[in-house]
């Protein structure tokens, strides 16, 4: 028996994780005999050791293009997951142009229902997933990336299979030699890409890692850049469980550096990096790999000019405009949960979220930050500059897809433009998504 794809119409790390640290293909189902259905075969439980008790999970295998998805969610909850790791995956190949897998088999992804389900199947393979929100995961018996599929915000979802995804792609495409610094740089550089059309716009920027890099460059905190190549997965991992401040300094570094070696003086670095990526894919280890790609004083040779990239580096519009969507379709759900009236415009909604003092606070890697409904420019986004002064617009309120849904809300102008559209679960719960066109 064979794994079931899902659009017919069927029934049916090595640590990584969300912690350590997110779109729709427009894809016609009906155009694609073998996506996403029941596989009854890969529906087999792993092997395991004569110690370990039954698993207490019945998870349904469905087969996507590129994913065998073992979940415990209905076919047509996981077709939007597997459209979208599928378009995600075919992004990777086409940046990865000439990078070959090193074993052909489907990618597995374990999408449980609900956190608590995702952390029990987790401590069944011996996985501490208190604190994380994904994970791509090698152990003795399984190997794969977890998450968990209900959340009041699919696009955070999203943006965790997409790092996860990452993780999941290196270690098959690029293998087990990619430096931890590297690995985690670039999952967050592909987290903040937003999928416009079935492709995967990169190069976003959010303030607060910029704002963070900028405070320990000036503060003496950044690390040298031979010392962040040095810093081994083990204590990447014990900064994570014991140094959540530095954890979250060494996140914000690797993506800068990455970020700078992509963008940075016109893309002039991306050569050396991907020659140095094609190096760790033909065997050669982290250390011989930068000195060739690099050169003898490998990546930090680049120090003083990251530096002063850094310092200066702004966020893009985009990824603030998202920031604040989701601010605002929070605050809408308190609205609905509290049978207040919804809204009919901006104005409405943030007399209403001042009124009830919301805040909604944010984690970034353990270190927290809050968005406050007093501060009126969390209502409007910025569009430009004018005379050299950010440009504010207003976001504007459409009408709502159905009648029991609040209404979109977009931030036009933008390009890409996002739109904050909503669905509910099967609870009646409000979950909020971001299209962007």
């Amino acid at each position: 028996m064979t794994p079931t794809p899902l659009d017919t119409p069927s029934t049916a790390r090595r640590l990584r994780c969300r912690g350590c640290r997110y779109s729709i293909l427009p894809v016609l189902c009906m155009l694609f005999v073998g996506f996403l259905q029941p596989d009854p075969a890969a529906a087999q439980p792993p092997t395991h050791s004569e110690s370990r008790e039954p698993s207490a999970f019945q998870l349904t295998v469905y087969r996507s293009h590129h994913y065998l998805i073992h979940t415990n969610l209905s076919r047509e909850e996981t077709v939007p997951f597997g459209r979208h790791m599928d378009a995600v995956f075919e992004q990777y190949q086409r940046r990865f142009t000439g990078f070959l897998p090193h074993d052909l088999e489907a990618m597995p992804l374990y999408l449980l229902r609900t956190r608590e389900d995702y952390i029990r199947f987790m401590a069944e393979h011996d996985i501490d997933a208190t604190n994380s929100g994904g994970l791509y995961f090698v152990t003795h018996d399984l190997r794969g990336l977890a998450t968990w599929a209900e959340s009041d915000n699919r696009a955070q979802t999203f943006r965790v299979l997409q790092h996860e995804g990452f993780h999941q792609f290196a270690w098959k495409f690029i293998g087990p030699n990619l430096p931890v610094w590297l690995n985690e740089g670039l999952a967050q550089y592909f987290e903040d890409a937003v999928m416009v059309d079935g492709r995967m716009s990169t190069g976003l920027a959010s303030r607060g890692r910029i704002t963070r890099m900028r405070d320990a460059i000036r503060a003496g905190e950044a690390r040298q850049l031979r010392a962040l190549h040095a810093v081994s997965g083990d204590a990447w991992n014990r900064a994570l469980r014991e140094r959540p401040n530095d954890a979250a300094l060494l996140y914000a570094q690797s993506w800068s550096v990455v970020y700078y070696l992509i963008h940075g003086d016109g893309g002039a670095h991306q050569p050396q990096l991907v020659e140095y990526l094609k190096l760790l894919s033909q065997g050669n280890g982290s250390d011989e790999a930068m000195l060739l790609a690099f050169g003898r004083h490998g990546v930090g040779a680049v120090q003083q000019d990251w530096i002063d990239f850094a310092l200066v580096q702004e966020p893009d519009d985009l990824t603030a405009a998202t920031e604040r969507l989701e601010f605002l379709g929070t605050g809408m759900r308190l609205l609905d949960e509290h049978g207040d009236t919804i809204p009919e415009s901006i104005e409405q909604l943030r007399d209403r979220l001042q009124a009830y003092s919301f805040r909604m606070r944010r984690h970034d890697h353990g270190v927290a930050h809050d968005l406050d409904a007093r501060d009126d420019h969390l209502f409007t986004f910025v569009r430009g500059t004018d005379n050299g002064r950010p440009y504010e617009a207003e976001f504007r309120m459409l009408s709502p897809t159905r009648g029991d849904l609040p209404p979109r809300i977009v931030a036009p102008g933008l390009s890409p433009e996002p739109t904050l559209i909503w669905h509910r679960d099967e609870d009646g719960n409000l979950v909020q998504d971001i299209q962007y066109r």
